[in-house]
């Protein structure tokens, strides 16, 4: 029996070991799975950030770029279907531009002279609202006392004797009070000029640039990739905007509703004002409430009234950003609302107002790139928090 137990334990005594063996082979294979990715997060970090900082730094050129691009994407499949029925390109790109300048100069037109009317009351308004608000003028004023009296105790301590403060006074050239406005204005329209010409050419081309891009491309995997990724972006562009559109009507008119019950002035222009303001997340909500209670304060005899109209904006905008939005675009769109905070954030510093309207598309383009591409899989899974459970051995 003790030759039997000894010949057994000779065949199976190196089994712990083996185990052992391959448990640590396993566990190297984690750990230089994880330093892999990591490695690949890090450069596409860094990639993402010379990438941002060269959009910053060539602002000017890439903005219409980008607007024009995220827009031909969107109306890609409004092309296409009417080519299927046999309009060429060159007539679709034409009529969608005629149709496009034509709803937003018929709403500009409408809408003139309301907005006209109301900045023209701006100006002989300041003292009727100052006196409105003048317990919250008079708070500020105070405070604005006491910050000055402290600068001059300070600024008597720090001076000698001997020295003498000297007055300077800066005259501004009288041309210089409407550079501001002229160079605004001059910037608008070159603007719009550079991105409806993109687009135009873009529509009047068709799939051609698309196919000659594929063509360029060295292998058949990398076409189809390619192909994939843009379909899927346009998809979720075209999804995207649709859903969009129809939430912002309605909460045009929801608003506009709500403004002609509470007696405000040309409700149709507030609804028409909200609709187009919720393109601008966070910012045009903002921007909205400031503005409807600025012209209540003017409009209604009491104070108290403004608030309940601006109070009312900001319930109906609250609403939609935090339920109605969520509920319909949330699933399909698999957004994290803090991505879309850091995206908001950072493109307006970027781009200003215009980078603050792209932040939710640039975002939605980003990361159904990152879908598509195998490459990137390690990364989104990090954004997705899943960067665990994929390095977990089966």
């Amino acid at each position: 029996m003790s030759h039997i137990h000894q010949f057994h334990t000779i065949l199976t005594g190196s089994r712990p070991e083996r185990r052992r063996e391959k448990s640590d082979e396993l566990v190297a294979v984690e750990q230089l799975s994880k330093i892999v990715r990591w490695a690949s997060f890090g450069i596409w970090l860094c990639a993402g950030l010379l990438t941002l900082y060269a959009l910053y730094i060539g602002r000017n050129l890439f903005m219409p770029i980008l607007v024009a691009g995220f827009a031909y994407l969107t109306l890609r499949p409004v092309v296409r279907a009417m080519g299927r029925i046999g309009i060429p390109s060159g007539f679709a790109a034409t009529a969608i531009m005629l149709a496009i300048a034509t709803v937003f100069g018929t709403i500009g037109y409408v809408l003139s002279g309301p907005a006209q009317d109301m900045l023209q009351q701006v100006p002989g308004s300041m003292p009727e609202v100052k006196e409105k608000l003048g317990f919250i003028f008079d708070h500020l004023e105070t405070v604005n006392q006491a910050t000055e009296d402290i600068s001059d105790t300070a600024d008597e301590e720090n001076i000698t004797s001997d020295e003498k403060p000297v007055p300077v006074e800066i005259k501004q050239p009288a041309w210089t009070t409407s550079s501001p406005l002229i160079a605004g204005t001059g910037n608008a329209v070159s603007f719009v000029s550079i991105a409806a010409a993109l687009l135009f050419f873009l529509m009047a081309a068709g799939d051609s640039l698309i196919v000659t891009v594929v063509s360029s491309l060295p292998s058949f995997s990398s076409k189809r990739r390619f192909i994939e990724v843009l379909e899927g972006v346009q998809d979720a562009l075209s999804s995207y905007l649709a859903w969009v559109t129809c939430i912002n009507a309605c909460l045009g008119v929801c608003i506009g509703t709500a403004m002609w019950l509470l007696g405000m002035p040309s409700p149709l222009l507030w609804g028409v004002a909200a609709m187009f303001l919720n393109f601008i997340p966070i910012v045009g909500a903002m921007v909205g409430i400031a503005m409807v209670f600025f012209v209540a304060l003017v409009s209604f005899e009491h104070a108290s009234f403004a608030f309940v109209v601006a109070g009312t904006y900001a319930t109906l905008t609250t609403l939609e950003g935090q339920f109605i939005t969520p509920t319909l675009l949330g699933k399909s769109m698999k957004l994290s609302s803090v991505l879309v905070f850091i995206s908001i954030v950072i493109w307006g510093w970027m781009w200003g107002m215009l980078g603050v309207f792209l932040a939710v598309p640039i975002l939605i383009a980003v990361v159904m790139v990152m879908e598509k591409l195998e490459a990137t899989s390690s990364m989104n899974a990090m954004l997705n928090g899943t960067v665990g459970k994929a390095a977990q051995p089966e």
